[in-house]
């Protein structure tokens, strides 16, 4: 038992307790799941006076308990990943806690994150937070300020006060992935909604209000991806950030075409992904940069044509699915664009693959 690193308790339905002052002092990693009677008796925080008081580990992962109601986050845990404790209502930090990455995920009654995190968790660079419906704000201070990477799902009510969020008082922010059901017509955001510039990778999924002035802010932007919005036409037609080296376009119904204007400042973009536009049509003749070198268009059944001369002098890998109208164009040897894609060293036309260093795979 002194050798033990890592422990991992699954299923035992008759466990109401652990026995934390024999757990060894080289143990890592503990993960407990589905252990339904499991209590952590921590309802008087006050009367902890040791970190021995609580299981200790460097990653603590701890799922579908259901009779944990409280928790104090012990001291010493550099990860925590904590799903399914639906009946998990508050969540505490021991002091001087070293902690780098916080993922909650279907807490169902779950409605504040530990309070004073920008002082009590200052190494956190992580944070998830997945279907907790009850969370509405983010705790008095903001977060922490070293925070790198903020993923935001199915998070209705924090969603819905993203004008609190404060993040342009974190300078470390390199990360933001907000996904929204779309349940709730008054999402704040657009001119009410500040990033920092620091943000080189971005998701954004059913955010209505999203504004080009918000995106040109974004200097640093790298990678974004775009789901269900639907301003997307004029938020291209403006133009997103010349620093873009990808885009993803996922999900736009209300996209027809891709505007000529709105992209071809961006010199820097080298990947474009195009998936589940059905209403696309068609792209422009001479609007994509000639940095373009992937190209991936899935399940867009109106996209009639490509502008295959321009694209394929610089591209370095196509990739086309479920695309019926493209399909015969694009076909092996016989289509109307093969002629002018055939030296493009990867292809991709529905589960075939053209590959020159490998002939066909």
């Amino acid at each position: 038992m002194k050798q033990i690193e890592e422990l991992y308790i699954s299923d035992c339905n008759s466990l109401t307790s652990l026995p934390t002052s024999t757990l060894p002092s080289t143990l890592k990693h503990i993960t407990i799941c589905r252990c339904r009677k499991l209590k952590l008796d921590l309802h008087e925080c006050d009367s902890i006076s040791s970190a021995e008081s609580v299981p200790r580990a460097r990653t603590l992962s701890i799922w579908s308990c259901q009779n944990l109601t409280r928790f104090l986050i012990p001291n010493g845990t550099e990860r925590l990943d904590i799903r399914c404790c639906e009946n998990l209502e508050i969540l505490s930090v021991a002091c001087g806690i070293q902690m780098t990455t916080l993922i909650i995920s279907e807490c169902k009654k779950l409605k504040w994150l530990p309070e004073g995190m920008q002082e009590l968790l200052p190494s956190l660079e992580e944070l998830r937070l997945s279907d907790c419906p009850e969370i509405e704000s983010f705790p008095d201070g903001g977060l922490p300020f070293n925070l790198q990477l903020l993923v935001i799902e199915s998070c209705k009510k924090l969603v819905n006060g993203q004008k609190g969020w404060c993040l342009h008082r974190l300078p470390s922010l390199r990360a933001l992935d907000s996904y929204h059901d779309g349940s709730d017509e008054q999402i704040v955001g657009g001119e009410n909604w500040e990033l920092p510039c620091s943000i080189q990778s971005l998701t954004i999924d059913n955010l209505k209000t999203l504004s080009s002035q918000l995106l040109k802010s974004l200097t640093s932007l790298e990678y974004l991806d775009t789901r269900k919005l639907p301003q997307i036409q004029s938020l291209l037609e403006q133009g997103p950030p010349s620093s873009l080296s990808k885009l993803h376009l996922y999900l736009h119904n209300e996209l027809h075409s891709l505007p000529t204007k709105g992209l071809r400042h961006l010199t820097s973009l080298q990947s474009l992904e195009i998936s589940s536009c059905h209403q696309l049509q068609s792209l422009p003749e001479s609007g994509l940069p000639s940095s373009l070198s992937e190209m991936t268009i899935r399940d867009c059944p109106n996209l009639q044509s490509l502008p295959i001369k321009w694209i394929a002098s610089s591209l370095s890998k196509l990739s086309i699915c479920s695309c019926p109208l493209l399909k015969p164009l694009l076909e092996f040897d016989k289509g109307e664009y093969w002629p002018e894609i055939a030296h493009i060293p990867q292809i991709y036309i529905g589960v075939t693959i053209f590959d020159h260093e490998s002939e066909c795979l």
